[in-house]
């Protein structure tokens, strides 16, 4: 893949054919995501991204896997681990900058904080200050492709 102006690089590119395979590549962005991280996972409803965070949190001993759950209603959810605390975020229902700030997701940020945010690129500055971009694609029925940029 090449590079354009700006752009990031894309380190890792896979496609998975389950949800296991999801959750288990998920695993592996561990080493990947050394804090502080501000991660932003983009993809349509339904494109995996709980499920990849599932793998996330798994790999950091943050949380088992069937504890991880989407974070739409509550907004943050907090796994604590060993090694990093991380903060999965949906800001689907997040529409302004103003309803952005009342999350103080500056306070979440630390030097053992990963925090794992869904629907980011809504807003300039998080795009702006992202370490990580994570884009997951329905390809098929269980099929999703993962593109993984920094």
């Amino acid at each position: 893949m090449t590079r354009q102006a700006g752009a990031r690089a894309v380190t890792r590119e896979i496609v998975t054919h389950s949800a296991e395979e999801t959750i288990a590549f998920g695993r592996t962005l561990a080493e990947l995501l050394v804090p502080p991280k501000l991660v932003l996972l983009r993809g349509d409803l339904g494109a995996g991204k709980t499920t990849l965070v599932k793998g996330i949190a798994a790999a950091f001993d943050a949380a088992a896997e069937e504890d991880v759950t989407s974070p739409t209603f509550t907004l943050v959810h907090e796994y604590r681990g060993p090694r990093a605390n991380l903060y999965h975020i949906d800001l689907y229902r997040v529409d302004t900058p103003r309803e952005l700030e009342t999350l103080g997701l500056d306070d979440l940020r630390s030097d053992d904080s990963v925090l794992l945010i869904e629907w980011g690129e809504k807003f300039p500055r998080l795009v702006r200050e992202r370490d990580v971009e994570i884009v997951l694609e329905r390809v098929g029925e269980s099929d999703r492709r993962i593109r993984v940029s920094e």
